[in-house]
């Protein structure tokens, strides 16, 4: 098993499962060597509001487990965006950035 979805699906638990489905069928699921992620198509003004890929501007990750550079790589020419949410002060907030800016900071 990938070591990187071993870890997602430890982490996620009993949700895993329905968490996965969803991104197979409307999002996207990047399971490599180097990395696991979800995400799915969404557009800058409402990035956690799932659309069509035609509507959509922005990649918002759901999560990703291992070399996240790698992964992002393969949709810089598709998403002008990206956005996550991530826990700050114990408040959830969605962070929204240029994703060749956000890419170039990744080491």
């Amino acid at each position: 098993m990938n070591q990187h979805f071993e870890k997602a699906a430890k982490t996620y638990g009993e949700d895993f499962q329905k968490l996965l489905g969803w991104h197979l069928c409307f999002g996207i699921v990047v399971s490599d060597v180097d990395s696991f992620c979800l995400g799915f198509f969404s557009q800058e003004d409402s990035p956690e509001e799932a659309c069509e890929f035609h509507h959509c501007d922005t990649l918002f990750v759901t999560m990703c487990v291992g070399d996240m550079r790698k992964a992002l790589g393969k949709f810089l020419d598709d998403f002008k965006y990206i956005a996550f949410r991530r826990e700050f002060k114990n408040l959830p907030r969605i962070r929204s950035y240029d994703i060749q800016q956000f890419y170039s900071k990744l080491k």
